[in-house]
């Protein structure tokens, strides 16, 4: 299976360029760190946020995995719905050379430059990719541009949540425990390091809500999970 390249601007010593370079780093050992992170949930919660997803049986649906990483989600996809047109893309060259084993149609690219016509797609799903972005607003409007008017966007994504009970509990984990398994596991205490920082520093379950109405979403519909800790978000396009 052939990877597409697809050439993006990236600038030197940029978010973007150090989380790349994290992520071709860890990318071996990825998907055994997401199952022992979420604590087996995270192909539950795959399958959840698939099956909220409204195909449409009566034509081919095209449907965008961004930031696919290993293709674990992007399979999910395909599982549910094999006679769809359905498309991972990642700016990881490692990612992509694991998910390649399981999944068609792959592409080498960034959710800030998205290589598409104007209202391509039908879906279009992000899971733990979005809180990395460099800029989100950028990449929204991309996803914004080649979604079709009925098109929907589906979310997994890690937050920090409201309770402080919770937030403790979630900062225990993510913290403590999630740098100690990296080191053991992927040998690279840095990289899980900054994933909990990552979602501690980003948006709440408000601050995603609003930001994704100003960039042209609408009727949006947020599960939590996890000690209210990971969302699962589902979106329709406004215009």
């Amino acid at each position: 299976m052939k990877i597409i390249k697809f050439i993006f601007k990236m600038e030197k010593n940029t978010k973007s360029k150090n989380i790349q370079f994290m992520f071709n780093k860890i990318a071996k050992n990825y998907d055994l760190m997401n199952c022992i992170m979420s604590f087996g949930n995270h192909k539950k919660w795959e399958q959840e946020i698939v099956q909220s997803i409204k195909f449409n049986s009566k034509k081919l649906n095209k449907i965008l995995d961004i930031a696919c990483g290993t293709g674990s989600l992007t399979q999910e996809i395909i599982k549910n719905s094999p006679n769809n047109n359905v498309i991972g893309l990642d700016f990881s060259n490692a990612m992509l050379s694991i998910a390649k084993n399981k999944v068609s149609n792959l592409i080498l690219g960034d959710s800030h430059y998205l290589p598409f016509k104007k209202n391509y797609f039908d879906h279009i799903t992000i899971a733990y990719g979005i809180r990395n972005f460099e800029n989100i607003t950028q990449s929204l409007q991309e996803i914004n541009y080649v979604l079709n008017n009925k098109g929907t966007l589906n979310i997994i994504e890690i937050i920090k949540p409201y309770n402080n009970i919770k937030s403790f509990i979630f900062n225990l984990g993510f913290f403590i425990l999630a740098p100690f398994f990296g080191m053991i596991f992927s040998n690279n205490f840095s990289a899980y390091l900054y994933l909990p920082k990552s979602s501690n520093t980003f948006l709440t379950e408000k601050g995603i809500n609003t930001l994704l109405q100003k960039n042209g979403f609408k009727k949006i519909i947020i599960k939590k999970k996890a000690f209210g800790s990971v969302i699962l978000l589902n979106a329709l396009k406004s215009n």
